[in-house]
């Protein structure tokens, strides 16, 4: 059985065995008609409660906090939240209200704070002329809601002192239907501490589903802020329309390698590097919901799942996809191999609903180089890389002994307020989030792998997917283990039935 697999800037034609499960995407539901009017609605039509214009006088103070905008990849040639702000400061200024008085709060965590045109060409000259970058390191400008045992919660003081918040959110993953984003851009250093503790991602169902420990903890401080501010979330849902129509046609599944795929192959790296950071989605709004977080969540999460929601008939011994060269946290810049292991393990092997897709004991097989290099907004993610995981591997290990050393040091700290860099915990974060998948499998294979990158996260290296796959078969000590393929991208997640 022949399948496509793209292996950071490759497409490769690879044989898998006959009795191989290929699960695929769904196919995309049509965009929404004139989505800037369908948001207006929402906005004055809301699911439950007062509409936006009631809740608020020409003298309220709003702070408008948008998620980060790591998601979705690649990045939608318009980006639906540029639309949901413009129409939501043109429903302000139709009663009065004017954007003086409103603060846009880019909800970046522990994410690289974003450059001044790279907002004007997300948001436009108007919203990026009023956003700014969250700063989780500086403590002037959080205000701490709670004390606990642990350490403090804090968030941002411009969605504490202010009369409304207005959440715009863009659900790529189901816990991006709740408050989830809100608290997750907007904490303080020492809360996420907290809230991304290695405790988070010790149990089996997948960090990203609905209803994980780690969203919990997060929603908990959502529903406490909820009793400082009235909150109201604006949700988009997208469809998975990646590829333009003539580049779908390339990757149609049973077409092979396609003369332009081995010319596009044939192209020097640094070219194909440059291509695919230009490179825009066609990703489009099927529905927009706005409303208390309580009753938008519920119904933004429906019209995901009906979107993206794949089944699969049983568990996999055998897990196997490709990775490109392109992640949500690297941007604007290059993948670095700590970023290739979180992407696979800690987002592409947790795309699930309901259920581990992989079964106990079984083996990953992934496809990307894992090429060795580190981008300056990445310093942090090298530091992990090239000291800390010689020493140790586990995060709980990590997170007692290293973090303070990692999250606090001052060269790391003024990387991430001044450089556009990464927060020195994000690099903590991105290996945490790789905790579930790589405890339940017995071995982690990386085809066409980078041997001394693999070696340093526990991981085999492999000359490519058949070879990949073979020594998974060797590991399992089965002749025809059950393999199940993710024909990524777009992505897709995964109910096991």
């Amino acid at each position: 059985m022949g399948s496509l697999v793209v292996s950071g800037f490759d497409v490769r034609e690879v044989e898998l065995p006959a009795s191989a499960q290929v699960l695929l995407p769904p196919l995309p539901f049509p965009a929404q008609d004139d989505f800037h009017a369908a948001v207006v609605r929402a906005l004055e039509e809301p699911l439950g409660g007062e509409p936006l214009f009631k809740r608020v006088s020409a003298r309220s103070r709003l702070t408008v906090v948008l998620d980060d905008l790591t998601f979705p990849v690649p990045r939608a040639t318009r980006d639906a939240r540029a639309t949901m702000l413009a129409a939501l400061l043109r429903v302000l200024e139709k009663h009065g209200i004017p954007s003086t008085r409103v603060t846009v709060l880019v909800g970046n965590g522990l994410s690289r704070q974003w450059r001044p045109a790279e907002l004007i060409e997300w948001l436009g000259p108007k919203g990026a002329s009023l956003a700014r970058c969250h700063d989780a390191e500086a403590l002037g400008q959080l205000a701490r809601l709670e004390d606990r045992p642990e350490g403090p919660v804090e968030l941002s003081r411009l969605v504490v002192d202010t009369d409304l918040v207005v959440h715009l959110s863009v659900a790529s993953m189901p816990i991006q239907a709740t408050g989830f984003g809100l608290v997750h851009g907007t904490l303080g250093a020492r809360t996420a501490r907290l809230l991304n503790a290695p405790h988070h991602f010790t149990q089996e169902h997948s960090p990203l589903a609905s209803g994980s420990t780690w969203q919990q903890a997060h929603d908990a401080v959502a529903t406490l802020l909820g009793t400082k501010v009235p909150v109201l979330q604006l949700t988009a849902v997208l469809n998975n329309e990646l590829w333009p129509p003539a580049i779908a046609s390339l990757l149609e599944r049973g077409s092979g390698l396609s003369r332009p795929l081995q010319m596009w192959n044939a192209l020097p790296e640094a070219v194909r590097h440059r291509a695919a950071r230009m490179l825009r989605s066609s990703y489009a709004p099927i529905g927009v919901f706005c409303g208390p977080p309580a009753l938008v969540a519920p119904r933004a999460l429906e019209l995901f799942l009906r979107q993206h929601e794949v089944k699969a008939n049983g568990g996999a011994d055998v897990l196997l996809f490709g990775l490109p060269d392109l992640g949500p946290y690297s941007l604007g810049t290059a993948q670095n191999p700590l970023l290739v292991a979180n992407l696979a393990l800690g987002f592409v092997g947790n795309l699930l609903t309901a259920g581990p897709l992989l079964k106990p004991g079984g083996v990953v097989v992934v496809a990307n180089p894992m090429t060795k290099g580190f981008a300056r907004e990445h310093r942090v993610h090298e530091e992990l890389f090239e000291k800390v995981l010689k020493l140790e591997r586990e995060p709980e290990g990590i997170h007692e002994r290293y973090e303070p050393w990692l999250a606090g040091r001052p060269e790391f700290v003024a990387d991430y307020q001044q450089r556009y860099a990464f927060h020195g915990a994000h690099a903590l974060l991105a290996w945490a989030m790789c905790t579930p998948l790589r405890r339940r499998a017995s071995r982690i294979i990386v085809a066409h792998g980078d041997p001394r990158a693999c070696a340093r996260f526990g991981f085999m290296a492999a000359a490519d997917v058949e070879d990949g796959v073979r020594r998974a078969c060797e590991a399992l000590a089965d002749a025809q283990p059950k393999v199940t393929m993710l024909e990524l991208p777009p992505p897709f997640f995964v109910k096991v039935t």
